[in-house]
């Protein structure tokens, strides 16, 4: 009878345990599936984040102004993440015929391809440096030397500045003198290079002024996504015309 008793509850001890075990197991493994929702929510939370940066370009007649936006953050997250594992992004710009409507004279200086990519838009927009803090190429370098409104201002002038620049009566010397007579550039032309140089300036800016009032189409089918990410990384556009 004592064995007896003794065998029940050794018995009773080892079911004990296993009710432990399974019990500890069940829980090991609720706390599994709850650290991968809970990742995987916060994975999807920070896909849908950065899918909705480009979401809001996926559309028809977007502004350049917005294309130049967009083209700025994809080559600052290609700068900033290309060597860190993640997947690059891509884009194509189709510029469909419509550059020489964005020259002042028919010849484009800027905005020179017929079609641009993600290594090539740096030429529009600039390229960042190693601190991400300012960018280099035509249109900063010019931001820089006149600041971004003076530049405005050149491009908005710019018939009036041709008429000085060929006015034949008008030394070289004089043809300054009429330049900052209208108070354009808060300096003499001649800190600036002189007329001809700012001239040549004021072209180029007048590109990036119309190319930022163009009209562009997203081509939604070709949009692609990261299969294991799900965030995009492919998106491509036309350039439908030019606004006002």
């Amino acid at each position: 009878m004592e064995n007896a008793s003794k065998a029940l509850l050794i018995a009773a001890g080892v079911l004990m345990l296993i009710i432990v075990l399974s019990a500890l197991v069940l829980m090991m493994s609720n706390l599994t599936d709850y650290q991968e929702q809970s990742y995987k929510a916060t994975a999807d939370a920070q896909t849908t984040e950065f899918n909705n940066q480009y979401i809001t370009y996926a559309r028809d007649d977007v502004r350049g102004n917005d294309m130049v936006s967009l083209m700025n953050r994809i080559v600052d997250y290609n700068a900033r993440y290309e060597s860190s594992g993640y997947t690059t992004m891509h884009i194509k710009v189709y510029m469909k015929g419509n550059n020489t409507k964005l020259a002042y004279d028919g010849t484009n200086r800027l905005v020179t391809k017929s079609e641009y990519d993600e290594t090539t838009i740096k030429e529009i927009v600039g390229e960042p440096t190693l601190n991400g803090s300012t960018t280099t190429g035509k249109i900063r370098t010019i931001e820089q030397k006149y600041e971004q409104k003076y530049a405005n201002q050149l491009a908005s002038e710019i018939s009036n500045i041709e008429a000085i620049l060929n006015d034949r009566g008008l030394s070289t010397s004089q043809k300054n003198t009429e330049f900052d007579k209208e108070k354009w550039l808060p300096k003499s032309a001649s800190s600036y290079g002189g007329i001809d140089t700012i001239y040549q300036d004021a072209l180029v800016y007048y590109e990036y002024v119309q190319f930022k009032r163009a009209y562009f189409d997203c081509k939604k089918d070709s949009t692609k996504y990261d299969e294991d990410t799900g965030r995009i990384i492919y998106m491509e556009f036309e350039c439908t015309g030019i606004g006002v």
